[in-house]
């Protein structure tokens, strides 16, 4: 079943983080993943969520998926994310069985 990545991120430093985007994509690809949604120019429709920035990535599995944010080669890109915005949250959730 797969599984998808929402990331929630307010951006302070553009320069840096189109700098964690060049680094950070191919391994999407390489676990196997790909982005539905990258930026998205959210606009809230109900409720009081305010985000400046989306990013959904579809992966295979919730397995691979944790290991894309877990994995020790991608460590310190992944903290390039982190070092680059003002926050950033990240969840990990299962699709609807096809």
């Amino acid at each position: 079943m797969s599984a998808y990545i929402i990331v929630d991120i307010a951006i302070k430093n553009e320069t840096e983080y189109k700098k964690y985007i060049a680094a950070i994509t191919p391994s999407v690809t390489q676990y196997g993943g790909r982005y539905l949604v990258r930026g998205g120019n959210p606009e809230t429709l109900d409720g009081s969520w305010q985000s400046s920035r989306m990013v959904v990535m579809e992966y295979p599995d919730r397995a691979t998926a944790v290991a894309w944010l877990e994995a020790a080669e991608l460590a310190s890109i992944h903290q390039m994310r982190r070092d680059n915005a003002h926050f950033c949250n990240m969840i990990v959730c299962d699709g609807v069985p096809v």
